[in-house]
C-alpha cells in the first residue's frame, strides 16, 4: 500500500500519523497533544504546569531581512501566545538555535537581544538551551508556564450553545503583525481564573484552520458570521479568515457567562462575538473558502511568513 504524501497528509494528518500512538502517564500528564500545551500536574491540588515547544526558521517565519531583534522577539512571542491560550503565566525557557557556519556574530547577538527583551517584559527566566551547525538559520524554543489556584483552559471544553469570540482584530500579517504581536497573556489569565472561557485556542495558522481544530476537540459543530469577523484595516476577509499569525485568542463562552463578560472585561483589546457553537456535525457556515494555513499543503494563507 502506498504511503501518503506530505501533501496529502497535511499538519493534522501528519500528526495524528506519527503521534497517534502514544502513551501518557494519565496520573502525571492531564493533556498532552491536540491543545496549545501539553499540562502536566504540579505541586498541589490546584497548581498546572504548562510545556510547550515552539520553532521559527528561516525562509519560512522571517526572512534574510528581517531586523534580528524582532526575529528573536517572534521565536519567544509565538510560544507566550500558547502559553496565554492556556489562561497561564511563563515561567522558564531554554531556547536552541540552529547556525550556518558562515553567520554573522552580530546578527546572532542581535537576535538574542530581541529574545532577552521579550523575555524581561513578560518575567520568562531565560534558563539554557542549546546551539547546532544548520544549514539554514532556526530557533526553538522550549517554555514551561503555570497556572495556580485556577484550571487552564483546554481546546476540548465548547458545548453547543456556548457563543464563539475572538479578541482583536484579524488578516494583518501582511503588514508586519507576525514580528510585533503582543502576546494576550493578561487576558487569557483572567478569563481562565474568572471562568469565563469554556474552550480556548491562539489563532497562528488562521480562523479557517484553527477554529475546526477546536471544534474537533470538543466535539462540537460551529455556525459563524462572516461579517461579525474582525478585519484588520485593509484586510479582506479571505486574509482574515486565512493568512494566520493573528496570535489572537479565540474562545467559547456560555450564554450565561455572555453578559457578564462584556460588561466586566477590563481590557483596551477589543472583544468580538462571531457566532456559536453547534451540535456536533452542525458547521455548515464556514466563510468563504476556509482553509488557514497549512506547511505541507498547496493553499497556505500567507506563503512565506508564518
Amino acid at each position: 500500500m502506498k504511503a501518503a504524501s506530505l501533501a496529502a497528509l497535511g499538519e493534522n494528518g501528519l500528526l495524528d500519523l506519527l503521534t497517534g500512538r502514544w502513551k501518557t502517564d494519565r496520573s502525571r500528564i492531564l493533556t498532552g497533544v491536540g491543545d496549545d500545551c501539553a499540562v502536566l500536574r504540579g505541586d498541589g491540588k490546584n497548581h498546572f504546569l504548562l510545556f510547550k515547544t515552539d520553532a521559527v526558521v528561516e525562509d519560512v517565519h522571517f526572512t534574510r531581512k528581517t531586523t534580528p531583534a524582532l526575529i528573536g522577539r517572534k521565536a519567544l512571542a509565538r510560544a507566550l501566545s500558547d502559553i496565554a491560550a492556556m489562561g497561564g503565566r511563563p515561567v522558564a525557557a531554554v531556547i536552541t538555535i540552529g547556525v550556518p557556519p558562515d553567520e554573522s556574530v552580530s546578527r546572532l547577538r542581535a537576535i538574542y537581544t530581541g529574545l532577552q527583551t521579550v523575555a524581561e517584559k513578560y518575567g520568562v527566566n531565560l534558563v539554557g538551551g542549546e546551539t547546532t551547525r544548520a544549514r539554514q538559520l532556526f530557533l526553538n524554543v522550549a517554555l514551561l508556564g503555570e497556572c495556580r489556584d485556577y484550571r487552564p483552559v483546554l481546546r476540548s471544553g465548547a458545548r453547543g450553545g456556548d457563543f464563539l469570540f475572538v479578541t482583536g482584530r484579524l488578516g494583518a500579517t501582511r503588514a508586519r503583525h507576525h514580528l510585533v504581536f503582543e502576546p494576550r497573556l493578561t487576558e487569557g489569565e483572567w478569563l481562565a481564573r474568572h471562568k469565563f472561557a469554556s474552550a480556548m485556542m491562539d489563532l497562528s495558522d488562521g480562523l479557517g484552520a484553527d477554529l475546526p481544530r477546536l471544534a474537533r476537540a470538543s466535539g462540537v459543530g460551529f455556525e459563524i458570521d462572516s461579517k461579525a469577523i474582525p478585519r484588520a484595516r485593509g484586510a479582506s476577509l479571505d486574509a482574515a479568515v486565512n493568512d494566520g499569525e493573528d496570535y489572537e485568542l479565540l474562545f467559547t463562552v456560555p450564554l450565561s457567562h455572555v453578559k457578564t463578560l462584556k460588561k466586566k472585561w477590563p481590557f483596551a483589546v477589543p472583544l468580538h462575538c462571531m457566532g456559536v457553537v453547534r451540535p456536533r456535525g452542525k458547521d455548515s457556515a464556514r466563510p468563504l473558502f476556509a482553509y488557514g494555513f497549512d506547511h505541507f499543503q498547496q493553499r497556505r494563507g500567507h506563503a512565506g511568513l508564518r
